[in-house]
């Protein structure tokens, strides 16, 4: 039986490709049957085909989950465990040589976002803007959504947006950004963080209907150790970010479904 691992619009380059037929091979060799990976051009194509059932695995940010796993009966399988630091946060970033300094500065400036469903571009920094005081509705001049974090990057290299949010990793115990979006675009220093939020619950992979009930404990074990082959030891950091795949709870996801509402 040939088993569809569906994941969002990531790696949608040649490399991508590269590297989702490598991982649909390490995870087909764990379970014992061909795994086709691919990716969707949106989250909200990744959530309808996993509430559809068109296919059995996926890889999904926290928001899109918590949005679909009720009514499309998702199974929570493991979670990712990030690379670098022990936060994943989402942050709202302008130019290093930007005039805004302080979050009263965004007031009237034209905001990029990800998308609605993006945790650490949407969801979690509005979240963070609200606890500040300050409400996003009414707050900037212009949104816009770019679809993705490298292209709400270039929106504000561009100059067509003031700031943008994208995430980062912080280090152990406080919020010094290790890596974020925008480091891959402009370097570490061509963006500076104007606000960071809280910790966000990891991105999981989750079975859908389509999954046979009975290949679910399979399915949990083949991906918890994943990590644990000698061969192409880089590859899951290389996909997710994350070198292993670890247990998780839906009740880890409660921040979630607190920033949604």
């Amino acid at each position: 039986m040939t088993l569809t691992f569906a994941m969002g619009p990531v790696h949608l380059d040649a490399e991508g490709e590269e590297l989702r037929q490598r991982f649909g091979e390490r995870l087909g060799a764990a379970m014992g049957s061909r795994v086709d990976v691919f990716a969707t051009r949106s989250y909200a194509e990744l959530a309808s085909m996993m509430s559809r059932g068109d296919a059995h695995l996926g890889w999904m940010p926290p928001a899109v989950f918590v949005r679909a796993e009720s009514g499309a009966g998702l199974r929570l399988l493991s979670a990712i465990e990030r690379s670098l630091g022990d936060g994943y946060r989402g942050v709202l970033f302008v130019p290093t040589d930007s005039p805004i300094q302080e979050l009263a500065d965004l007031r009237g400036k034209r905001m990029a976002w990800v998308d609605r469903d993006s945790s650490a571009g949407y969801l979690f920094v509005r979240l963070a803007l609200r606890e500040a005081g300050l409400e996003p509705s009414g707050l900037f001049h212009d949104e816009r959504f770019e679809g993705s974090h490298g292209g709400v990057v270039r929106a504000v290299l561009r100059g067509d947006a003031d700031a943008g949010a994208t995430h980062a990793q912080t280090r152990p115990g406080s919020d010094e950004i290790v890596l974020a979006g925008w480091h891959p675009y402009a370097g570490a220093e061509g963006m500076r963080a104007v606000l960071v939020s809280v910790p966000i619950p990891p991105d999981v992979i989750c079975a859908s209907r389509a999954l046979d009930p009975d290949r679910l404990d399979e399915a949990r074990e083949a991906l918890l150790h994943l990590h644990e082959s000698s061969e192409d030891p880089d590859l899951l950091d290389e996909v997710f970010g994350g070198s292993r795949l670890v247990t998780a709870s839906p009740l880890d996801y409660e921040p979630v479904r607190h920033a949604v509402r």
